[in-house]
C-alpha cells in the first residue's frame, strides 16, 4: 500500500558559495579551509566552521570537489548487525540496486545517537545517490543534514511517525497490539514486556506502547515491564525472566522484545518448572530462523524482510528518477506456534 506525502519541504542544497556569503569571505578561502586548515588563521577557521554547521553543509569528498557531482553509491544505515535482523533487507536491497548500477555502502549505528550523527556526515560526505536509514526517529541533526543533503531519502522498517522523504516499512505499534490482541484471545490476562530496549530503539518502544494500549483497551492489569538497556541476547532473556517471575510469579504471558531474547525466555522457564505455554505464553518479534526449531516452537511476528528491501530499492530509483515521495506500507504477520495455543489443549 501507498500513501502520497503532500507536504514536502523545499531543499536548498548548501554550497561553498553560500558558506562563504555567511562569512563574507571568498570561495577559494572555504575552500583552502577544508583542504588546508593550516593555511587559515583559527579565528576565520571557527566562523567558517559554523557556517557550515548552520547550513548542514558537508565536505564533498569526490576527486574535483564539485558541489553537484553524484555517485552512485547509495548510503545504508542500520542500527545493528546482530543475529541477522536486517541481513535480509540488505542482501534484497543490494541485489536489487545492483541490477541498476548502484553500490552500497552500509553503516551501523549500534543504536548510538552520536555515531548515527558520525556516519551519516561521512556518508553524505561521498555524495551518494541516495540514504536509505533505518526507521522514522532520528536525532534532530541528523535529520537536518539529510533534509539539507537534497537527495532521495528513504526510511525503512518503521513508518509510525514523521517522514523525511519516503518510507517502506510498517507501523511498530500495531505489532505490539497485535500481540497484546493474540495473548489475550488465548486466555492470558497478567501480561509482562521483557527484553533489550535501549534509548535509541524508537521501534521496541512503539511495539510497547501498542501492547500497553490494547491491554488497557480489554481492561487488563498494567502491563509489567523488566528491560535492559544493553544489546538483546538469549543470557539477557535468561535472565530477565528469572527475575521478572521472583518479583512477579503472577505473570501468565510474556511478550520480548525480539526472538532471541525469548529464547532465553523460554530456557528460564523450564528451569524454573514453568509450562510453555499452560502456565506462561510467550511471544516474540521477528521470527529468527530457529523460532520454529525450539522447544516449544515460538510464536511471533514475521516481518518481510525481503519485500522491504526490495521496495527500498525500487522506491529509490524511482526517486532518483523524479517520482514523488511515498510511504509503502508492508504487511506483517502473526505466526502462532506452540508458545502461545493455550486454547487448543
Amino acid at each position: 500500500m501507498t500513501i502520497d506525502i503532500i507536504d514536502k519541504e523545499a531543499r536548498n542544497v548548501p554550497t561553498l558559495a553560500s558558506i562563504a556569503e555567511r562569512v563574507g569571505v571568498s570561495v577559494n578561502t572555504v575552500s583552502r579551509a577544508l583542504r588546508a586548515p593550516n593555511t587559515v588563521r583559527v579565528e576565520l577557521r571557527r566562523r567558517i566552521n559554523a557556517a557550515m554547521e548552520e547550513l548542514n553543509y558537508v565536505p564533498n569528498r569526490l576527486a574535483g570537489g564539485l558541489s553537484g557531482t553524484r555517485s552512485d553509491i547509495v548510503g545504508v544505515v542500520v542500527t545493528s548487525l546482530y543475529y541477522s535482523e536486517f541481513a535480509s533487507i540488505i542482501d534484497s536491497l543490494q541485489s536489487a540496486l545492483l541490477e541498476r548500477d548502484l553500490q552500497v555502502m552500509l553503516a551501523n549505528t549500534r543504536y548510538n545517537a552520536d555515531q548515527e550523527l558520525r556516519l551519516v556526515r561521512s556518508i553524505l560526505s561521498w555524495r551518494p545517490a541516495a540514504v536509505a536509514i533505518i526507521g522514522v526517529d532520528h536525532p534532530p541533526k541528523v535529520v537536518e543534514l539529510l533534509k539539507a543533503s537534497g537527495i532521495p531519502i528513504i526510511e525503512m522498517w518503521d513508518t509510525g511517525g514523521d517522514v523525511i522523504d519516503t518510507a517502506v516499512g510498517f507501523d511498530h505499534t500495531q505489532v505490539g497490539a497485535a500481540q497484546a490482541d493474540h495473548l489475550i484471545a488465548q486466555g492470558y490476562r497478567r501480561i509482562a514486556f521483557l527484553g533489550s530496549v535501549r534509548e535509541n530503539d524508537k521501534r521496541a518502544q512503539k511495539r510497547l506502547s501498542g501492547l500497553e494500549a490494547a491491554a488497557a483497551a480489554a481492561g487488563l492489569p498494567e502491563i509489567t515491564k523488566h528491560t535492559a538497556q544493553q544489546g538483546g541476547n538469549p543470557e539477557l532473556g535468561e535472565r530477565l525472566a528469572t527475575e521478572l517471575l521472583e518479583h512477579h510469579p503472577e505473570i501468565d504471558a510474556i511478550a520480548c522484545n525480539s526472538d532471541v531474547v525469548s529464547f532465553g525466555v523460554l530456557r528460564a522457564l523450564k528451569k524454573l518448572g514453568k509450562r510453555v505455554p499452560e502456565d506462561i505464553g510467550v511471544i516474540a518479534f521477528g521470527d529468527n530462523e530457529a523460532a520454529g526449531c525450539v522447544t516449544p516452537s515460538l510464536t511471533t511476528i514475521r516481518p518481510d524482510r525481503e519485500r522491504i528491501g526490495k521496495l527500498t530499492a525500487e522506491a529509490i530509483v524511482a526517486r532518483i528518477n523524479g517520482s514523488e515521495p511515498r510511504i509503502t506500507i508492508v504487511d506483517w504477520q502473526l505466526v502462532v506456534r506452540e508458545s502461545t495455543q493455550r486454547s487448543t489443549l
